[in-house]
């Protein structure tokens, strides 16, 4: 792991992230970290980087990695201390909260300390997990404004995986379509994002031109026709992507499910989340899509006014007339 009981004795590792008390045991906490660092860092940065970074931590030294500078060592290894702190505290947020003995699972009570109310463990939760997987984009997007220095994560198919998407982090993502930044929300939507690559941007482009965005986007310094029209191609198929989450799953772009704010009344009057109904979800797929479309003609016109750029385009003429099937007994187009 990359954080150790002997560094931990009074938890002096965790407070630099959470604020809590030097009492608290490190060995409550370990099992959580380890699988916060099992389904989360590992996937994400790989495991030759991470052997590598555990090694650096126990202050062995590594090979194959490349990197010559310590400051960046302790800097990566900040951030994924940070995210795996984080969720390991919001995968064990109920465990540690409880009692465990052969009499069963009980809760933790004291006369002098009270427990939670339950807005607060719901904010509390949000918080941590929020605030963990907000770290792991920090720690990609340090793995590549670094990427010269960290040759295995360079070498691993993690890099490359993210390297041949045209939309390639959540930060990229948010600025087009809100997610609130959700990486969980991103990383479910890689699917849509590969399928509407594969249809309806690659049909707009056409086979040459898409094999050669695809190709130069693996680059470190993609050509400047490639950076110029990225942005057009990045709009539409963010919208339809997310369109096409709504429509299959009912979620819309949190990684809860498709919400909407309203205010509870009772004694106080607190604020709560409640799913939306199935119309609403009909309305917000198809603005997103129509939006998507929109951006379609957008690319398309591009390609048309910038033919000495893309010579090699084969842009359709003329637009299809497209019928709402919705509540339709017949289906055309």
């Amino acid at each position: 792991m990359i954080l150790s009981k002997e560094n931990n004795l009074k938890m002096e590792e965790i407070r630099e992230f959470i604020p809590i008390s030097k009492a608290a045991e490190f060995d409550s906490l370990a099992p959580h970290i380890r699988i916060a660092e099992q389904d989360f860092l590992i996937p994400l940065i790989g495991r030759e980087l991470y052997n590598y970074m555990v090694l650096m931590y126990n202050g062995k030294n590594g090979s194959g990695s490349g990197v010559t500078d310590n400051s960046l060592i302790n800097e990566l290894l900040k951030l994924m201390q940070s995210s795996v702190i984080h969720l390991a505290y919001w995968i064990g947020f109920d465990v540690l909260n409880s009692h465990v003995s052969d009499g069963g699972f009980k809760r933790i009570e004291s006369d002098t300390v009270k427990g939670l109310y339950r807005y607060q463990e719901d904010n509390l939760k949000n918080y941590l997990k929020s605030s963990g997987f907000n770290q792991l984009d920090h720690v990609l997007e340090f793995l590549e404004s670094n990427i010269a220095e960290f040759e295995d994560y360079r070498q691993s198919a993690n890099y490359s995986q993210f390297r041949s998407m045209i939309i390639q982090t959540t930060d990229q993502f948010n600025r087009i379509v809100f997610i609130n930044s959700s990486r969980l929300t991103f990383l479910r939507m890689k699917a849509h994002l590969s399928y509407i690559e594969e249809t309806s941007i690659r049909s707009t482009l056409g086979e040459v031109v898409y094999l050669s965005v695809k190709s130069e986007i693996c680059k470190d310094v993609p050509s400047t026709r490639v950076k110029n029209i990225l942005p057009y191609i990045q709009k539409p198929l963010a919208f339809l992507a997310s369109a096409l989450l709504m429509e299959e799953s009912g979620a819309d772009l949190t990684d809860n499910g498709l919400y909407f704010a309203s205010t509870k009344v009772g004694n106080v009057n607190t604020g709560e989340w409640l799913p939306t109904n199935e119309k609403r979800i009909g309305i917000l797929v198809a603005r997103n899509r129509s939006i998507g479309e929109a951006y379609l003609d957008q690319l398309r016109t591009y390609l048309e006014q910038n033919n000495e750029i893309w010579p090699e385009a084969t842009v359709t003429t003329g637009k299809l007339f497209r019928r709402d099937n919705t509540g339709k007994k017949t289906f055309w187009q």
